[in-house]
């Protein structure tokens, strides 16, 4: 029973009247934890607004990227419609012509090296 004999007693003990000391102590120990709290939030604070405006500076460098590849789109688009006027056009010739370059070249390199 030594709990119920020193319960009346210590340092948390319900005292109607009240320690001076000990409320006085209680109230430095508030005074402290609450600078100590607001110091916290301050600098809670002051990240969140650091976050804020990263946040800001990374939506105006996505929405200028977000452009740019739009931009970069339609110029391919309108690649891809010039080669397709290209290609439907009415020279079919090109395989013609490239094959009579190559058996030009083929014949000069043959003459070259046959009269050497």
């Amino acid at each position: 029973m030594r709990r119920a004999q020193n319960a009346h007693t210590g340092p948390y003990a319900y005292n109607p009247y009240g320690n001076s000391s000990d409320s006085q102590h209680l109230a430095e120990e508030n005074e402290e934890m609450t600078s100590q709290l607001k110091d916290k939030v301050k600098a809670l604070k002051s990240l969140t607004i650091d976050i804020g405006n990263e946040v800001k500076n990374q939506n105006t460098l996505l929405s200028d990227m977000d452009d740019d590849f739009q931009k970069s789109g339609n110029f391919l688009e309108r690649s891809m419609k010039r080669l397709g006027i290209i290609g439907k056009g009415s020279q079919n010739y090109h395989i013609l012509i490239l094959f009579c370059f190559c058996f030009v070249v083929f014949l000069l390199l043959w003459v070259a090296l046959k009269f050497r």
